[in-house]
């Protein structure tokens, strides 16, 4: 298969970001050439790390907090708590008064509408602009789809016109937004991913830009989500095809470290969520259950170490985890070099997306295709010594394995959460998500929880009078 090169992030001294745009008079732009148009595309970052509250949800883990999770869940006047314990009894709403991640979510949405009204009026090479237009188009969509993952519910055919939706902003001058229906969201979110746009995009690009293989990863991400597997499926493979570059950790048996950077070529995306200076997962503190679901031989357990191979030095650390949740087999994240990603899509998420497509496929074959792939992503994260192939002859069997090591794959990302609300309209795969807090108590969050839905803050719902929750 074919790797697509991808090249150093363009230099800081070149970002433009939505700020500066926000400081000229409306109507008015200092932006008056298809380069420095370009520019606009080359910042974008959702700020909040899902680890605040999307992983804690889906039991991940217990947050990010240097407090204990009994003080935590004790401190019932914080969505923290709300989390935490599963409690559906509070307005969220009231304790939402703002969210930085949904207004960055909207702020980058406002750039590239910006980048999409200006592009037409100014000089420059065509090509720059067929680029822009393409790109601008692409991130948009995908940047509305983290936002209706996050503030809706799960797309479902049968009620997503039924489902309030998020406002589907296409306009940098629309002061009043609209809440659109579920399904028009993600209408308007395949009309941005049409594939005349997928095809103008490069062969090549940095993390932060989108590549022909970006653009086809995402509409395979929105068609996955809307559990249109046979389609998604096309466009994860194509995706792969341009670029299939597993991030190989074997080097971790001997370096005794895990260097991730953003510009990692595994990166179809990098989408940070506080600028590229932020490692990730940093401080991320996991769950006595999901510390259970590594496997035996995984290389960031048993070779991820601060570069010494000592007691104390772990990058999974026992001793932080247990000191910052108060609860020991908790295991808190101390690296410095590690920068996981997670807003953006990997090369290892389609595979699992191709994967789990293949395995959903009721074709010949498809249940073994969907084991290769998985198998395929673990040999760079097991220890030769300790791996075994995994197999499986039926549709559920596979689908247990997948959820395991993809669980696992996605720590520290949004996927995580975005998987288990899927799976959760699925009668074969919907799942109480349960968490044992010793001495604490027992939490559980059912698959139809409102707690899946995270609320808007209210500055929206005060500004856009068509504004309602969701959950």
């Amino acid at each position: 298969m074919k790797k697509s090169i991808y090249m150093l992030p363009i230099a800081a001294t070149l970002l433009v970001s939505s700020c500066d745009i926000e400081m000229v008079p409306k109507g008015q732009t200092t932006l008056d050439s298809a380069q420095e148009i370009e520019y606009l595309l080359n910042s974008l970052e959702v700020n909040v790390d899902p680890g605040s509250d999307l992983c804690v949800i889906v039991n991940e883990s217990y947050g990010q907090e240097f407090t204990t999770v009994k003080q935590l869940i004790a401190n019932t006047n914080s969505l923290t708590s709300v989390y935490l314990s599963y409690n559906e009894g509070p307005d969220r709403a009231n304790l939402t008064r703002d969210d930085k991640r949904y207004s960055s979510i909207y702020s980058a949405i406002n750039t590239l509408n910006v980048a999409l009204g200006k592009i037409d009026g100014v000089s420059g090479d065509e090509a720059i602009k067929t680029r822009v237009r393409a790109e601008a188009h692409i991130k948009r969509a995908y940047l509305h789809f983290i936002a209706a993952n996050i503030y809706a519910k799960q797309y479902d055919e049968a009620t997503a016109s039924k489902n309030g939706g998020i406002a589907y902003v296409t306009d940098y001058e629309m002061n009043v937004k609209e809440q659109l229906p579920l399904d028009r969201v993600y209408e308007l979110m395949l009309e941005d991913l049409d594939d005349e746009y997928i095809n103008q995009l490069p062969e090549e690009a940095s993390v932060l830009r989108c590549s022909r293989a970006t653009g086809n990863a995402i509409k395979a991400r929105v068609l996955f989500q809307m559990k249109r597997y046979a389609e998604a499926l096309s466009y994860a493979e194509a995706a792969l095809e341009l670029n299939d570059e597993v991030e190989d950790r074997s080097y971790m048996m001997e370096e005794y470290a895990w260097y991730l950077l953003p510009t990692s070529p595994n990166n179809y995306i990098y989408i940070s969520s506080s600028g590229e200076s932020w490692w990730v997962p940093f401080a991320d503190n996991l769950s006595l259950e999901t510390v259970a679901k590594f496997e035996d031989g995984d290389f960031v357990i048993d070779y991820g170490y601060s570069g010494y191979p000592e007691e104390g030095e772990e990058l999974w650390n026992p001793m932080y985890g247990e000191m910052n949740t108060g609860i020991e087999g908790s295991l808190s994240f101390t690296g410095y070099d590690t920068y996981k990603n997670p807003w953006g899509i990997t090369v290892e998420q389609m595979m699992y997306v191709a994967a789990e497509c293949h395995i959903r496929s009721g074709a010949a074959g498809g249940v073994q295709k969907g084991m290769e792939m998985i198998n395929h992503v673990r040999t760079f994260r097991i220890d030769p010594d300790k791996y075994t192939p995994w197999s499986a002859s039926t549709e559920q069997e596979a689908m247990a394995y997948l959820q395991q090591a993809k669980f696992i794959e996605n720590i520290a990302t949004a996927e995580n959460f975005f998987d288990r609300k899927r799976w959760n309209t699925e009668e074969d795969y919907k799942m109480t998500v349960t968490r044992e807090i010793p001495g604490v108590g027992t939490y559980s969050i059912a698959p139809e929880s409102p707690l899946w839905v995270l609320p808007f803050p209210n500055s929206v719902i005060q500004n856009n009078p068509t504004f309602t929750q969701n959950y």
